[in-house]
Formats: C-alpha cells, structure tokens, sequence
C-alpha cells in the first residue's frame, strides 16, 4: 500500500472528501440536476397586462389592457406577437376590462365590462371580430342592463353559435341563469323560465364559470336547496339544458372539456375539489385549501395529464396524482389555455409558456 505525507496527502484527502460530498448531494436529489420536479416556463414579453386567453385554431389570442383601454394581442405558434385592431363604439367599451373571450376557428366573441354610472354597475361591451380586428356590436342599454339585470360570467362558442351566459332577476326568487343568443349584430335573452335555469324559493342557482362541450356548452357555479349548499353544472346540448349535482361539493368554480371528458375543479370544505363527466366523479387531490372568495382557472392537458394551475405556496402544477412547482409564474393564477400544442399561464398579472 502506498501512503503519501505532507502536502500530497492533503490533496488526495481534500479530493476524496469532494468526491464523498458529491456522492452524497446526488443521492439526496436523486440523482438529478438539482431542479427536482420543479416545471420551467418562459415569460410572454407582452407590453399591457393579460387579462383573458382563448385559442383560435393553433394561435393563442390574449386580451390585454394597458392603463386605461383593451387590447387584443395574438401569438402566433412561432411566438409572433401581432395586435388586432380594435374598434370601440361606445364610452365604455373604449375602457373595458376583459370578462371572456371564445372562438369557433373563425370568429372572435369577446365580452368587456368597465364599472360606471350613479350606482357603480358594470357597463357590459359585446366584441365580434377576428385576428386582423375586432369591433364592438353596441347593444340597447336594457339587453346587458337596466332593471332585473345581474352579471355577465363569460363567453362560449357553440355548433349554434356564440352564447354569453349571465344572470338576470328570476320570475319567482332570487336570479335565473341567463342565456343571451346572436344574430344580426345583436345579442338577445332568451328565456329561462320553465327550464333547470331558472330559480324557485326552494332552490337558488348561481353560475360561475362557462366552457365549450362537444356541439354545446357547460355551465358551473352552486346552488342552494333547503338551506344545503352544493356544487352544480347546467349543461347544453345544443337544444336543451340538463342539471346534475356534484358529489361533496361546495361550489364547482372553472370547467374545460376535451375527448369526451369534463374535468370540473371547486371547492369541498375549504378544500380543493376535482370532479370528471359525464358520470360526475369525485376524484382524490392534493390536499389544497381553496378560500370562500377564490377564483381558480380552468384545467388544461399537460403531456396528457389533465393539469391545474392553482397558487398553493407557490403555483404549483396539481393533477389527481401529483402537484410540482412551477418555476417563473408566482401570484394568483387567472387562466390557462393549450394552443398550437403549447400551455400558457395567466399569474401574478402576467402570461407565462411552459417549457
């Protein structure tokens, strides 16, 4: 056996405890680079604030609003960012926020909204267009307003065509789902009485959140039977509208549908709930709290895997099974969406690209 003195033996031992420290570092991460199961996006260099996302065929279109107006900013599958021009017609519409927006492959519909007048009411502005310019079809005051009016939650295309989807004061109690139609450049309520939209005193129902579903839409939100609360969804087929109630659930508050599933994400007890259509299943998550007032986007596939985006320490990547951190993104989590094959994020006011 060879032994070394001096200061060759110091060498080889500090080698050796370097070698022993690597060792030891790769085993604790498991054998990786040291990013774990941490997911990398790549910020969106947009100049206004994000606001709502939608895909028209393999490009992604933002709504967006600078310090006073909107915008609509499109990304090409390239990363092209291009502007569509923007044709207001009326005060309010020149200040809108942007509420929702949809699109069938061939036309934008957009639905804005800026708080104004004596009583602080939102201002409602209906958008048409496409990605070269979108204008806004101004409506009579009483279509989006006025007395009975209630809120507008969003936008969705349909094999019929583009459906806002709200609420207005109901015959019998409280506020009925409401469902306006589009044809000629005007929009119209169509009615809800008669239907499982409409409201009763032995049961209330509030919308939340709206997505396309095969030719029609679905529609989630809460209701409120006897005193009992529970989560809901009122789906449309295209002719008729049908009601089911989520198992243990509180309030179900964003939905998306792709290859025949539904995949529905609410609340439970304060605790974050998932549910898949058409049979309604409750699924086991992550144990996340999910607060009284808060919002939660829509999940999107990721790899497959359906995928939520939900701020819980961090935004984190949840699915039935697993939940990973995401790096960049930090802030509550506004939308998310999946176009030209890539998934974008809406969070801490600003739009992020998976990696």
């Amino acid at each position: 056996m060879q032994y070394l003195t001096g200061f060759g033996a110091h060498v080889v031992i500090l080698a050796r405890m370097r070698r022993l420290t690597l060792a030891v570092l790769l085993v604790l991460t498991g054998c990786s680079s040291g990013t774990g199961d941490t997911v990398g996006f790549t910020a969106v260099g947009l100049t206004a604030t994000p606001e709502a996302l939608a895909t028209h065929n393999d490009t992604l279109v933002i709504g967006t609003r600078p310090a006073d107006h909107p915008e609509l900013v499109t990304r090409a599958q390239d990363g092209t960012l291009s502007n569509a021009r923007l044709i207001p017609a009326t005060p309010y519409g020149k200040e809108a926020h942007w509420y929702g927006i949809t699109s069938d492959g061939t036309t934008i519909t957009g639905v804005g909204g800026e708080r104004g007048g004596a009583h602080g009411n939102v201002r409602w502005s209906a958008w048409t267009g496409d990605t070269r310019q979108i204008t806004e079809k101004p409506q009579a005051f009483s279509t989006f307003g006025g007395y009975g009016a209630g809120e507008l939650i969003g936008v969705v295309r349909t094999q019929q065509g583009p459906l806002i989807i709200g609420t207005w004061q109901s015959a019998k109690a409280g506020l009925d789902i409401a469902v306006w139609t589009y044809a000629a450049d005007t929009w119209s309520r169509q009615p809800s009485a008669g239907t499982v939209l409409e409201s009763s005193q032995e049961l209330l129902r509030f919308p939340l959140a709206v997505t396309p579903n095969d030719d029609g839409a679905l529609v989630v939100g809460w209701q409120i039977a006897k005193g009992t609360v529970s989560a809901a969804v009122w789906q449309f087929d295209g002719k008729t509208w049908t009601t089911a109630t989520l198992p243990d659930g509180d309030a179900a508050l964003a939905a998306r549908c792709w290859d025949g599933t539904c995949h529905v994400v609410g609340r439970s007890k304060g605790k974050l709930a998932w549910w898949s259509g058409p049979e309604w299943k409750k699924h086991t998550t992550p144990d996340i709290p999910v607060g009284d007032d808060q919002n939660l986007a829509a999940p999107v596939p990721v790899n497959g895997t359906p995928t939520l985006f939900i701020d819980h320490n961090g935004v984190k990547l949840v699915s039935e099974k697993d939940e990973r951190q995401a790096d960049g993104p930090t802030g509550e989590v506004k939308a998310a969406e999946v176009a030209g094959g890539q998934v974008f994020v809406i969070a801490g006011d600003r739009l992020w690209r998976l990696t």
